[in-house]
């Protein structure tokens, strides 16, 4: 059993034209998430950045995927780019946490 799912699982994370359902409502401590997830951070990485365990981040992330309605990680990243909950101008490509 295969665990990649198909390119068709990416048109969830663009909203139509006529979906007048409002965004996800996430918390400051999800949006992190989904930022640094955007960045490439693992789970255990978000976790020392956060100063939280790894179960607490993979616990925002299935919370993420439930508002969402989606199943990965990375359609949730999609979703909320798409949707506006994350704007990508706003985040850093350097991170917080990296020297210059």
């Amino acid at each position: 059993m295969s665990t990649h799912q198909p390119l068709d699982s990416f048109v969830y994370a663009v909203p139509s034209s006529g979906d007048s359902t409002p965004s996800a409502r996430l918390t400051v401590k999800e949006k992190q998430a989904l930022i640094w997830c955007y960045q490439g951070k693992t789970s255990w990485e978000i976790a020392m950045i956060q100063n939280c365990s790894v179960s607490t981040i993979n616990y925002h992330f299935a919370n993420i995927r439930r508002k969402f309605a989606v199943n990965s990680r990375s359609t949730a990243v999609l979703k909320a780019i798409a949707t506006g909950v994350i704007a990508i101008a706003e985040i850093d490509p350097r991170g917080a946490h990296e020297p210059d």
